[in-house]
């Protein structure tokens, strides 16, 4: 396949030239006079329908349609499209997203995660589940500290994934296949299918979508130890199921049931130096095994001016490493999420108050074990086990001051009681409970002089729970003689921000800029107490400075869009560790942040005969360069990178055939370094170039 490869990703490097082309004006040319429609799309980022240019908040929204149209299937793939957005998948089937530049390698998630209603954080860990992109309705990304509406976690922003729910109208049924080859590696495939099948005439209907995806790997690995090497040694699979049961008990009530599972494999990760290459100089085997288990079931009732929402969601997911050395072993790992919320929303207009008030509670247990291996079994060396139970009370009233100018106030009330068992070679350890409270307050007034003009000004906090220390942490501040507390400290951060909205030319050219100033306080941080072992501190304040911006100009057939953030985010204090060794300077960029994101995409639509149209895609993501400082003390650093993709076809409402190609100009340049001296000369990269076909067809 590696010919065809090649000859594909000529014709699609040709595709991308004409794309580029166009953004000279010849495709403006031939549209000259077309009739520019704006799409209205309608989010819910404030807990009730709003259009998504007339919402006052700092907000991106990626549709389904949009996501199948440009040949999406995971969240990197689109994600660093909303401005100030980046993304590091240094693991298959695991991913961490910044927003901002509120980035964290340690602690709860600084950014929040719903999966429809149901909110995922994993205790001490700031990964993010892996979702793919299909068959949703919407993704919906809210920029800036998110406290008031949606609590802990939402520090420097909230990612919304909506699936798609069923509906009564009619039958329905989607298939998409794709194959492809990857330079330097193999080839890969992935199925997808979705059906809507309408069970009792407006009243009960059901939706089942599931993907099968199969990438081979790139990233050749070589053991030193044990004389052998293997090639393209990190392959990833993941599949996917998803149900969902609308039963419309009357005209007032509806309920959904929910479930979505997911199950993922890879061997090791996307970590590889300048050569593309692995090596590991003890382990002869790594495996990475995810599998998570979503249950929800989300009742609506219309009552008379007013909306009640409940929400009841179960969150299973375990994560298994398996790696086979002569001191290693295996580490296991699962999070258990219970949510239930409770949400009244108005139903007034802006002529009237409009507010919604809410109740959540949540339970969460996040587990760790780690065993080292002996000559046929293995040995327990610790378990960490943290336990969260937490519960919120939340309101927003949004009012009018003028005729064209709405304020909005909402507050906040959060409460965490967080306990953790540890034990060490089946040792029990002594317990360590805390309670963390937080007041989250939201002022906002905007501005509508005109139809298509929205201004707005924007004072939020947005939070992230306190942590108790790991008992070996504890354990060895005491052997080394430095004291450190059982606690770390609740940290927030304060967001100061003004943006507009505007639509333009008749429709044709629409805008979406914001500047922020972010002051974040209390900082968790993690330092070095021996060669090992970290612990966790509250190590000072940080500040956030940037310009986001966002633009879609629609000239006929062909629609430009590009969208950019420019970031400083710096350390406010010299963070040191228990040695008084400078970790952090004073004035340094904030790990992971990368100083400026840029993305553009040129789409055109050409029609022919029949319902028949070509349709073109050519986009770019470039993303500065990131840092770490690493358990040695040593600031490396990634590089800059570019990525650009093109997409090509013919389609009608029914069936689909396209060209793809990612990263197309090849970058092999280091994302995020690795984090720890051992491993100094890695970093995370990008999957290098990839070409394929992909057909769809629709009934």
């Amino acid at each position: 396949m590696n010919v065809a490869r090649d000859g594909l990703g000529r014709l699609l490097a040709a595709a991308a030239l004409g794309a580029g082309a166009a953004l000279s004006g010849g495709f403006a040319a031939a549209q000259e006079g077309a009739e520019a429609v704006e799409e209205e799309i309608v989010v819910t980022a404030l807990r009730r329908e709003t259009n998504l240019l007339e919402t006052p908040l700092a907000v991106s929204a990626f549709t389904g349609d949009e996501l199948e149209r440009t040949g999406a299937d995971g969240l990197e793939e689109f994600l660093q499209f909303a401005p100030g957005v980046s993304f590091d998948r240094s693991a298959n089937g695991q991913q961490t997203i910044y927003i901002r530049g509120m980035a964290s390698a340690y602690g709860n998630t600084p950014i929040g995660m719903y999966i429809d209603e149901v909110p995922f954080t994993a205790l001490t860990v700031t990964l993010s589940p892996d979702v793919r992109s299909w068959d949703l309705e919407r993704v919906e990304v809210l920029r800036g500290p998110q406290g008031t509406l949606y609590g802990a976690s939402s520090l420097g922003g909230t990612i919304r994934i909506l699936t798609r729910d069923p509906t009564h109208e009619a039958f329905q049924a989607k298939v998409d296949l794709a194959g492809s080859s990857t330079d330097g590696g193999g080839d890969n495939s992935a199925f997808k299918g979705a059906v809507n099948i309408p069970l009792v005439e407006d009243r009960l209907s059901l939706r089942v979508a599931a993907t099968d995806e199969s990438y081979d790997g790139w990233i050749d690995q070589v053991k030193p130890l044990f004389g052998v090497s293997e090639d393209d040694h990190n392959d990833f699979d993941v599949e996917t199921q998803r149900a969902k049961l609308l039963w419309t008990m009357s005209d007032r009530v509806d309920v959904v049931f929910g479930y979505w599972r997911t199950e993922s494999e890879s061997k090791d990760g996307n970590l590889a130096d300048d050569d593309g290459v692995s090596s590991t100089l003890f382990n002869a085997q790594n495996l990475l095994q995810n599998e998570s288990d979503l249950y929800s079931v989300e009742l609506s009732v219309d009552l008379p001016g007013a909306t009640f929402t409940s929400s009841t969601s179960s969150y299973e997911f375990a994560s298994n490493v398996f790696f086979v050395d002569f001191v290693g072993g295996r580490s296991l790992g699962a999070v258990d999420i219970f949510a239930q919320e409770f949400r009244l929303t108005s139903a007034g207009d802006e002529d009237a108050l409009i507010w919604n008030v809410g109740a959540i509670y949540i339970e969460n247990e996040t587990m760790f074990d780690f065993y080292f291996n002996l000559p046929g079994f293995f040995v327990n060396q610790s378990i960490q086990d943290n336990d969260s139970e937490s519960w919120a009370l939340y309101g927003e009233l949004t009012f009018p001051l003028a005729d064209t100018l709405l304020g909005t106030v909402g507050l906040r009330y959060y409460r965490d009681d967080v306990t953790r068992n540890d034990s060490q070679f089946l040792i029990a350890q002594p317990e360590i409970d805390n309670e963390f409270t937080d007041w989250s307050p939201r002022l906002n007034l905007a501005w509508m002089p005109r139809d298509g003009a929205l201004y707005y000004t924007t004072v939020s906090k947005g939070f992230r729970s306190g942590l108790t220390q790991p008992s070996i942490a504890i354990a060895a501040a005491a052997f080394v003689g430095v004291g450190i507390e059982n606690d770390v400290e609740s940290e927030d951060a304060w967001n100061f921000e003004v943006g507009t909205k505007l639509t333009l030319l008749d429709g044709a050219l629409t805008l979406d800029a914001v500047a922020y100033y972010v002051q974040w306080r209390d900082q968790q941080a993690q330092i070095l107490l021996d060669p090992v072992v970290f612990a966790f501190v509250n190590a000072g304040d940080a500040t956030a400075r940037g310009i986001e911006a966002a633009a879609t100009w629609r000239l006929g057939n062909l629609t430009l869009s590009a969208s950019g953030n420019f970031n400083d985010t710096t350390y406010s204090d010299d963070v040191t560790d228990t040695f008084g060794r400078v970790v952090f300077e004073d004035g340094a960029q904030l790990q992971f942040v990368p100083e400026h994101t840029i993305t553009g995409a040129a789409d055109y639509m050409y029609p022919l005969r029949r319902g028949w149209r070509v349709v073109a895609r050519a986009s770019i993501e470039m993303v500065g360069e990131r840092s770490i400082t690493d358990n040695s003390l040593t600031s490396v650093s990634g590089d800059d990178n570019t990525r650009v993709n093109a997409r090509i076809g013919l389609e009608n409402e029914r069936w689909g055939i396209y060209l793809f190609g990612e990263n197309l100009n090849d970058d092999d340049n280091r994302i995020n370094p690795a984090g720890t001296a051992l491993a100094r000369g890695y970093a995370s990269r990008y999957r290098p170039s990839t070409v394929g076909l992909n057909v769809r067809f629709d009934y």
